[in-house]
């Protein structure tokens, strides 16, 4: 689970499925299940950019999705980001939107 900046929406996660929900609304769905559903193994953490419009991904398949709200079939994918899988991503909070990564390989990476 993962609450946005702003404290509206708030994005779950399982074994391959991102889910967005509205808060604000009754946690009516913004992004339903079955829509994000690109990773191939356990999602394993997610992360607001500082905006609110991204959200990123990262999985047990060493994949990091980055995911848009605006444009929900837009999404950047980064394979093989990690070996043995993503343990954290985080966005910097400045406005060059830079994502960092850290996986099981003790690797720490800029995107």
């Amino acid at each position: 689970l993962r609450l946005s900046n702003d404290n509206t929406k708030l994005a779950s996660a399982d074994v391959r499925d991102i889910c967005v929900w509205d808060i604000a609304n009754n946690y009516e769905p913004i992004v339903n299940k079955s829509k994000w559903c690109f990773h191939t193994q356990r999602i394993t953490c997610l992360t607001w950019s500082p905006d609110d419009s991204l959200l990123a991904s990262g999985g047990a398949d060493d994949s990091i999705y980055v995911w848009s709200l605006k444009k929900k079939m837009r999404r950047l994918h980064y394979p093989h980001a990690h070996r043995g899988g993503i343990t954290g991503v985080e966005f910097l909070r400045n406005k060059n939107l830079v994502l960092i990564s850290v996986g099981a390989d003790s690797c720490i990476n800029r995107w």
